[in-house]
């Protein structure tokens, strides 16, 4: 016997659960990392009528030399405008170095982040308010990469 509102709650929500993305709490062991940054993903939610915008940036561990680990996909951090300082921090991090003075040039740094390399440290501690263990990712520089140029190109027109 099925639940009729049940079976019409399905219907009417499958489609987005087939446009979701899989949610996935995996984090590499505590250690540094070289990632190249696969996905930022971007939004606003409301929260006691305060809305708040958020980033979250998805990384993909390049290791050849560990077949394990290579490829794996974690978060690379989920950031908010409740948070600034954070934010801010992280937006510099992903700059080079070079400050981020405005929240629109922040989320032109997080858009321009997918497919940096970064080196990232992946740390656990334990909260001193509930005791709880969070892992959290740090972005502790952006790799500097050249673009390959085909030297046999034929040169530019003027």
């Amino acid at each position: 016997m099925s639940d009729l509102g049940f079976e019409q709650m399905l219907a009417e929500q499958n489609e987005n659960y087939r446009k979701s993305e899989e949610f996935s709490d995996w984090m590499p062991d505590d250690g540094d990392y070289i990632v190249t940054v696969i996905k930022c993903v971007k939004g606003v939610s409301e929260k006691e009528d305060t809305k708040l915008g958020w980033w979250k940036l998805t990384g993909r561990i390049e290791a050849p030399e560990n077949e394990k680990l290579n490829g794996q996909e974690f978060s690379l951090g989920f950031y908010n405008t409740k948070a600034m300082g954070i934010l801010k921090g992280q937006a510099r991090k992903l700059n080079s170095g070079e400050p981020v003075t405005t929240l629109a040039e922040a989320d032109a740094v997080f858009e321009a982040a997918q497919g940096k390399i970064l080196r990232v440290k992946v740390t656990t501690s334990t909260s001193k308010k509930n005791g709880q263990d969070y892992t959290n990712c740090y972005v502790q520089e952006v790799i500097a990469t050249e673009e390959v140029t085909d030297t046999n190109a034929a040169p530019p027109q003027a």
